[in-house]
């Protein structure tokens, strides 16, 4: 369904649409296998893109501020409270030359990324496809590359040359665990080729763009006729 009169927000089902509606911003929900489960905060001049078939393993909050956007990919596994945010949310200035120290910056998310429960994803971050941020890890300007793996606060590299699948092992039993041990396969290692995607270019595309019909038309045209390795960071 595509929203272009602000009365269809209250036809949609099962959502909740509190406040007025933001000047110059879009929400692009793909379509989904799994229902949504978000809490968009969303302002002036702001774009979240949200892309196909990402499973929300409780609520994730996004929070767009200062003009700036937040890009999250396909297939990613988000845990339990999960938040995305653009800015500090308040300025802070430097006591001795007044200027400004703490602008926003927008964030983007690969495909098929896993983010740990109650990991922070905070301005300036760029997370390639494949990789797993851990549970409670903070991410803020930080750019990781596709297919590792880091956690903590302060962020740190766990495994490098890394990929994850995406079945349960809750209730594996050992003979699942024995014939899981290996996957051979390359579905889920990314590399860089003619399809990939810069995510600073992105940006700066998405900045030279004043309408929204052209906003709308470079998704669809660049973002979502990519490959495989769109967004693959090396």
């Amino acid at each position: 369904m595509q929203v272009t009169n602000p009365e269809q927000l209250f036809e949609l089902k099962e959502n909740e649409f509190i406040g007025e509606l933001p000047n110059n911003s879009i929400l692009y929900l793909s379509s989904d296998t799994h229902n949504y489960s978000v809490n968009i905060s969303l302002h002036n001049d702001n774009i979240c893109f949200i892309g196909k078939n990402n499973f929300f393993n409780g609520m994730t909050v996004f929070v767009l501020s200062e003009s700036k956007n937040i890009f999250l990919g396909d297939d990613c596994f988000i845990s339990y409270n999960v938040v995305f945010r653009t800015s500090d949310g308040h300025p802070i200035y430097n006591a001795e030359s007044k200027r400004r120290e703490n602008f926003a910056k927008s964030i983007y998310v690969g495909d098929h990324v896993w983010l740990g429960q109650n990991a922070f994803i905070f301005k300036g971050s760029k997370i390639g496809s494949g990789a797993v941020i851990g549970a409670g890890s903070v991410v803020s300007n930080k750019t990781i590359n596709s297919n590792t793996t880091y956690a903590g606060a302060p962020l740190k590299l766990i495994k490098d040359n890394s990929f994850w699948i995406p079945h349960s092992v809750h209730g594996w039993s050992e003979e699942d665990i024995s014939k899981m041990s290996v996957y051979n396969s390359e579905l889920f290692v990314y590399d860089v080729d003619d399809s990939t995607l810069n995510f600073d270019r992105i940006e700066n595309d998405l900045n030279s763009l004043s309408q929204l019909d052209d906003v709308v038309s470079y998704i669809w045209s660049t973002i979502l006729v990519g490959g495989k390795n769109r967004f693959t960071i090396k």
